[in-house]
């Protein structure tokens, strides 16, 4: 085994999944200084190499944090579906880059490798992403038209209330004894 104990490797892999997660729900990356070592390089495979933390935070937020048509603030659940701790301290492990829920219960998402180096003290210094971005915007895409769908029924939900809203006040007039 490496220099450091499994037990404390699996822990801070666990909690960088939170960490990471966390970020990408409040768009604040920031929250994923205690899972990283100041001087981390991340090597992702659009953004290219990232090095030292603030570097990383300024250029995922760039992007993460689009809206409208490029809405990559919705790529915000990364759940994992499989990982390893190798001889080094590395972890090798398969992720899912998932959109939020369109409204319709639908999963949009593709898959993404992910290793990281453990430094100890439950942060990791090396981060690389492993991705078919042609898969990522295939994901996107497929929500965009999921989470359209979903708004343009619940607008036709709303006129349906809406007219029994107008239909019931037409009624409002009786009075029962």
């Amino acid at each position: 085994m490496g220099l450091f104990p499994a037990e404390e490797i699996h822990k801070a892999f666990w909690t960088f999944h939170d960490a990471l997660n966390a970020a990408a729900r409040s768009t604040d990356w920031s929250r994923l200084e205690p899972v990283l070592t100041p001087d981390v390089t991340v090597n992702e495979s659009v953004l290219g190499r990232l090095g030292k933390f603030e570097g990383v935070v300024r250029e995922v937020s760039k992007v993460m944090l689009q809206t409208g048509k490029e809405p990559w603030v919705r790529l915000n659940r990364f759940p994992v579906e499989d990982y390893t701790i190798d001889h080094r301290d590395w972890v090798w492990s398969l992720w899912w880059a998932r959109f939020t829920n369109p409204g319709d219960g639908s999963v949009h998402q593709s898959r993404v490798f992910m290793l990281l180096k453990y430094k100890g003290a439950g942060r990791f210094n090396y981060v690389e992403t492993v991705y078919n971005p042609i898969l990522a915007r295939q994901a996107m895409a497929s929500w965009k038209v999921a989470k359209a769908a979903w708004d343009a029924r619940s607008d036709q939900y709303k006129k349906v209330l809406e007219a029994r809203r107008a239909e019931a006040l037409k009624m409002a007039p009786l009075k029962l004894g």
